[in-house]
């Protein structure tokens, strides 16, 4: 990050001094804001999208999705809830290591599960379905996503909001975030898809996992090798990170963290280092 405060400290001597004018008062403020709260990378394409920025009040919108044939249990859908609640702790702790205070809010979109036609596999390989959002807030009424967005914005008195999909159904969870350049009214609502469990159908870290796709949304990047992101730089994450989550996720949350690329990514470490911009996946450009 750009180093203001030597011009910071020009601008509040000249205040002192009566000298400066209401542009050089309003710049000063603007450059005290930047450097005390920015966001690491405003520039980014990813900095969009109705997860504008992971600190202060954070409304997650949940539903369950199924198909007729494969329906959700009760038992089944408490157990999802409990690991979103999990996974908010842990998250809310990690903000508190990097002095970042940050909470979140659950609610539900639909009182019952919604039954789709069939539910498409996750399979990991940047192809998959990216309009399950708005297939599901249209289900319920809206428009569009940007519809749904806007009204749940003026419910919640918050901007920021994230809907999860519990999927009955086996795959690889994936998160669905909007850039710059994509239709807002099919996009802006960001979202993520979760499986109940793997395609193997072994069971996933189903905390750590939601931990890791909603970080996806507030503009994390994958650390292991993906079609976007390249062997050698999972390799050197193993050496700098290799704890954190976006390098891998486990059952047990206590063993993973956000280090400090990540919560450079996310706004939460104000410190950018060299080697950070050379993490960058290929479907994360500027």
């Amino acid at each position: 990050m750009l180093n203001f405060l030597p011009l910071v400290h020009y601008l509040f001597l000249s205040m002192k001094k009566n000298r400066a004018s209401f542009t050089s008062y309003f710049f000063l403020l603007i450059l005290f804001t930047f450097q005390v709260n920015g966001i690491a990378q405003p520039n980014d394409s990813w900095k969009a999208g109705s997860a504008y920025q992971l600190f202060g009040q954070s409304n997650t919108v949940y539903c369950f999705i199924e198909t007729a044939d494969n329906p959700w249990t009760e038992t089944e859908k408490k157990a999802s809830l409990l690991a979103l609640q999990e996974a908010q702790s842990w998250l809310v702790q990690q903000a508190n290591r990097w002095n970042t205070a940050l909470s979140f809010k659950n609610h539900a979109l639909a009182s019952e599960a919604i039954v789709v036609p069939a539910i498409s596999k996750g399979t990991g390989s940047g192809t998959e379905r990216v309009d399950w959002v708005q297939q599901i807030v249209c289900e319920l009424g809206y428009r569009n996503a940007k519809h749904a967005y806007k009204h749940l914005r003026r419910k919640f008195g918050n901007k920021n909001i994230q809907l999860i999909i519990f999927a009955r159904a086996d795959g690889t969870s994936y998160a669905m975030r909007f850039a710059k350049g994509m239709r807002k009214k099919k996009f802006f609502l960001e979202g993520i898809l979760l499986y109940q469990q793997y395609s193997n159908a072994s069971a996933m870290p189903t905390a750590a996992v939601i931990a890791h796709e909603l970080l996806h949304l507030y503009g994390a990047w994958d650390l292991y090798t993906t079609y976007a992101q390249t062997a050698d730089r999972h390799a050197k994450a193993i050496e700098l990170y290799p704890n954190d989550i976006m390098l891998r996720v486990d059952f047990r949350l206590e063993t993973l963290q956000i280090d400090q690329l990540t919560a450079w990514l996310i706004g939460w470490n104000k410190q950018e280092e060299a080697v950070f911009e050379w993490f960058r996946p290929s479907d994360f450009k500027r």
